[in-house]
């Protein structure tokens, strides 16, 4: 059985993964965080403990889904989004996806991305946690479109320069 801790530990370094799902439902990085936030903290209500990770997951991806979903019939009355199908198929690849590889990946994204400036890192939120387009990105930040273009293929050469590196450090290789 995990303990609450263990349970808050594994949410914690689990929250972009969880976050990026419910992003894909809500379309909205601040209401994907808020429902993150308030999984959480039902996580931590609950009686019963959980007994091992791959369940914590499993029960955090499904109660995110679904509390998504009931954010946005709330607000807006109905759900019409990502059918019921592919989130259901986005679970299953995310709960084969939970070790190895794909997740020394996620964790290698996840520390490449607080290496970017804040600029940067603002413009991957517009355009990718928001869903904003590329126009978008550049209205709001009082730039030229082809600016903001090119800013963000720099902003993806450096992420997979910087993943690529720290996967070979993970694994003891060095080019």
């Amino acid at each position: 059985m995990l303990s609450r801790e263990e349970a808050t530990a594994i949410l914690l370094e689990e929250r972009l993964s969880l976050t990026a799902y419910v992003i894909t439902i809500v379309r909205s990085f601040h209401l994907a965080e808020d429902i993150y936030q308030d999984i959480c903290v039902k996580s931590l209500l609950r009686e019963e403990l959980f007994e091992a990770r791959p369940q914590l997951m499993k029960w955090a991806r499904v109660a995110c889904r679904n509390r998504a979903i009931d954010v946005i019939r709330s607000r807006d009355g109905r759900y019409e989004g990502i059918s019921e199908e592919a989130l259901d198929a986005l679970l299953a690849v995310w709960a084969e996806e939970d070790e190895g590889e794909n997740r020394e990946t996620r964790d290698a994204l996840a520390l490449c991305l607080g290496e970017l400036t804040s600029n940067n890192r603002r413009i991957l939120q517009l355009r990718y946690f928001e869903g904003r387009s590329g126009i978008d990105v550049a209205q709001l930040l009082g730039r030229k479109p082809a600016t903001v273009y090119q800013a963000l293929a720099r902003i993806h050469s450096l992420l997979e320069r910087c993943i690529q590196m720290r996967m070979e450090l993970a694994s003891g290789r060095t080019s």
